[in-house]
């Protein structure tokens, strides 16, 4: 009976993960797509210096990383979920503390100056 509280403790925690994670991807896009067609510097000025930047002839390739960090708090159960087993000794189930890393790599090709197309993808994109 502990390992189900547990087990269903987790898949909310989880849930609720994926949740927050979805909430990047069509707002990014839009945004993204607003830079297509325009010159290298309002790129710069808007998401700074590229982590990244390969340069052959007039085709530039940057990169940027957009990284989020976000950590769930450990859960243990209260006096409901407590195990009353007495060879268990009544421990409360406890679920750990996690902390998750979602990364969005967004490759911008810049040909003459110009943003002609950009590429995202990662867990948060």
């Amino acid at each position: 009976m502990q390992t189900r509280k547990t087990l269903v403790a987790s898949s909310l925690l989880g849930l609720s993960c994926l949740a927050l994670t979805g909430c990047a991807g069509p707002r990014l896009a839009r945004k993204m797509q607003d830079f297509i067609g325009k010159p290298e510097t309002a790129l710069v000025r808007a998401l700074g210096v590229p982590d990244r930047r390969s340069v052959n002839g007039d085709v530039v390739h940057d990169q940027y990383r957009h990284t989020i960090t976000y950590s769930v708090p450990g859960w243990t159960g209260g006096p409901a979920f407590v195990d009353q087993r007495p060879a268990i000794g009544g421990i409360p189930p406890t679920v750990p503390p996690q902390t998750y890393k979602n990364t969005c790599v967004i490759n911008f090709r810049i040909v003459h100056g110009l943003v002609q197309s950009y590429r995202a993808t990662g867990s948060v994109c």
